[in-house]
């Protein structure tokens, strides 16, 4: 197991690119306190920003995004995720008023 952190600084919604290249698998992320928000996950195969998508709910039929509720408090969401896609991106659903880091476990394949 391992640990990776990004964060969403003060005035944004969406973290950087958080590399799961080196065999990681995303099993959680811890979310601190945050502005009250759902939180999704963005996911992509190379670091181009136009490449990011967010990630499909599939545990359920027609559901649409893949949405954790998350705010006001902290939380710790387990990943549904079987495959992770190579990079990841957090974003909460309104922009937080102050800078946010998130802490994600990951384990090797």
């Amino acid at each position: 197991m391992g640990l990776l952190y990004t964060t969403i600084v003060s005035g944004a919604a969406v973290s950087g690119n958080v590399d799961l290249t080196q065999e990681h698998r995303l099993v959680a992320i811890a979310v601190p306190g945050i502005t009250s928000a759902d939180l999704l996950i963005h996911g992509s195969f190379n670091t181009t920003s136009a490449d990011f998508q967010r990630l499909l709910e599939t545990r359920s039929p027609g559901s649409g995004d893949l949405r954790f509720a998350t705010g006001p408090g902290s939380r710790m969401v387990l990943a549904p995720l079987i495959y992770n896609p190579n990079y990841v991106r957090l974003e909460t659903a309104v922009a937080q008023i102050d800078t946010r880091t998130f802490t994600l476990l990951t384990q090797r394949w």
